[in-house]
C-alpha cells in the first residue's frame, strides 16, 4: 500500500476520516487521470481543461489539490466563498458545515457587523469558538476566494505544516 500523502493526511483530519470522502481522496491521488476525467466539469469551472494543462503546464499536484477542495466542499467539511459574500452567506455556509453542526459550534447573526469584511467576521467567529477550542481556517489555492472550515484549533500547525509540504498553506482565515 503506497504511503500517505499530505492530501490525504490533510483531508482525514478535516473530514474525521469520513469514508466516503477517503475513497474519492484515495482516487484523486492516486488514479489523478481518471479522478480528472471524472470530474471534469469542476475543473472546467475553474478555468482548467486538459488543454489548458498541456499549455501551461499545470502540475499534477495542483490537480490533486483542487480535487482535495471539491471532495472536501461537497461533503459539507470546507466551502469556497467569495469574500465579497454577505454575511447571510457567510453565516449559512458556516451553519452548514459537518464540524458545526457536530460539535454544536455557535453561531449568531448578532456578533457581526454586516458592513465588515469577512475576515472580520472570522475574526470575530474565533473570538467565540476559542472556548470550544475551535477557530473557522482557510486552505489556500489558486483563486482569490477562500476555502473555509471549522478547525480545531490545535490541528491548525499541523494541517499547515502538511499543507507547506505541497506548497500551500492552511491557517486562521482571518489572516489570509
Amino acid at each position: 500500500m503506497p504511503e500517505t500523502c499530505p492530501i490525504e493526511k490533510i483531508a482525514e483530519i478535516i473530514s474525521n476520516n469520513d469514508t466516503d470522502v477517503m475513497k474519492e481522496i484515495d482516487i484523486c491521488v492516486h488514479n489523478t487521470d481518471t479522478y480528472f476525467k471524472d470530474n471534469a466539469v469542476n475543473y472546467e469551472e475553474r478555468g482548467i481543461t486538459m488543454e489548458v494543462i498541456e499549455k501551461a503546464g499545470i502540475e499534477e499536484d495542483e490537480i490533486r489539490w483542487l480535487g482535495m477542495l471539491d471532495i472536501l466542499q461537497k461533503y459539507n467539511y470546507a466551502w469556497e466563498v467569495d469574500t465579497s459574500d454577505f454575511l447571510e452567506d457567510f453565516i449559512d455556509t458556516v451553519q452548514d458545515f459537518n464540524e458545526t453542526k457536530s460539535n454544536n459550534l455557535p453561531i449568531n447573526e448578532d456578533w457581526f457587523d454586516e458592513d465588515a469584511e469577512i475576515f472580520e467576521w472570522c475574526k470575530v467567529l474565533d473570538g467565540y469558538w476559542a472556548s470550544e477550542g475551535y477557530c473557522i481556517a482557510d486552505i489556500e489555492f489558486s483563486g482569490d476566494d477562500l476555502f473555509l472550515f471549522p478547525c480545531p484549533i490545535d490541528q491548525l500547525e499541523e494541517l499547515n505544516s502538511l499543507a507547506e509540504e505541497e506548497g500551500y498553506s492552511i491557517g486562521y482565515a482571518k489572516n489570509m
